[in-house]
């Protein structure tokens, strides 16, 4: 069953694949979990029953999906060997009711909060590189893009395998452990915000040798961390990336 579920696995990353106007990812949805239906059922009209149970509605954050389908798959598997004491349509109503929860955990995470922090990361790191080496290293700032691309996508691959996992697992109890992941949300959040300062701060010891100035900076740089925390990281990057730009043409 290990090869079955690493299938569906890599299969979440194909659940946009085939959108239509009047049920979305359903198509994605099947794709994922029929490597599963077809090795619970092995009888063909019971399969085929299965399959057209989930071509229904289905619309969420397509990193988040991987928690739904491993809940889902753990009922299917209750009804194949005749355990699910629940009416079979209750099925979509499990589902219905995760769409949306999960797409509004997904979006600000991943949209508003890693995006964000891991563009601080990649920003500074160019920053650093023109500062501290010479012209014979900055040529490798093509490598910046990069480091962004690793750093988001090891954060939102672990993301997706660790709910698949979870709901494998536990099952609709997997459900309840979702607000630890607001947990991990926060958490991420100052993360990006403390690499942000301390990457401020260094980039400014390095411009100049008037240390009051980088204190002064520094405490106007937390200020505007504490204003802008109701706001989110997005307008906190945005407003950091302006700043900087205006620094520049100011040739502070």
């Amino acid at each position: 069953m290990i090869k079955i579920h690493l299938k569906m696995f890599i299969r979440t990353f194909f659940i946009q694949a085939l959108w239509n106007y009047e049920r979305l990812q359903n198509v994605g949805f099947v794709f994922i979990l029929k490597p599963f239906l077809d090795k619970i059922y092995l009888n063909q009209d019971r399969r085929k029953a299965a399959l057209l149970r989930h071509m229904g509605y289905c619309n969420t954050h397509p990193y988040m999906v991987g928690l739904v389908i491993a809940i889902v798959a753990n009922i299917e598997n209750k009804i194949a060997d005749g355990s699910y004491k629940e009416e079979i349509q209750e099925i979509d109503e499990v589902k219905r009711a995760l769409y949306g929860p999960l797409s509004a955990i997904g979006d600000p995470f991943f949209g508003g909060t890693l995006r964000s922090a891991v563009s601080f990361v990649s920003v500074f790191m160019l920053i650093f590189i023109v500062k501290i080496f010479d012209s014979r290293v900055q040529k490798y700032n093509i490598l910046i893009p990069f480091v962004f691309i690793v750093l988001y996508n090891v954060v939102h691959v672990t993301v997706r395998y660790c709910l698949m996992s979870l709901g494998f697992r536990f099952g609709k109890e997997s459900i309840c452990m979702l607000q630890k992941f607001k947990f991990i949300l926060t958490f991420v959040r100052y993360i990006g915000l403390v690499i942000a300062l301390v990457a401020l701060v260094l980039y400014l010891i390095l411009s100049t040798k008037a240390y009051y100035d980088v204190f002064a900076y520094g405490v106007i740089f937390i200020v505007s961390i504490i204003a802008s925390s109701k706001f989110g990281a997005t307008f906190l990057f945005y407003g950091i990336l302006l700043a900087c730009i205006l620094m520049s043409y100011l040739e502070i």
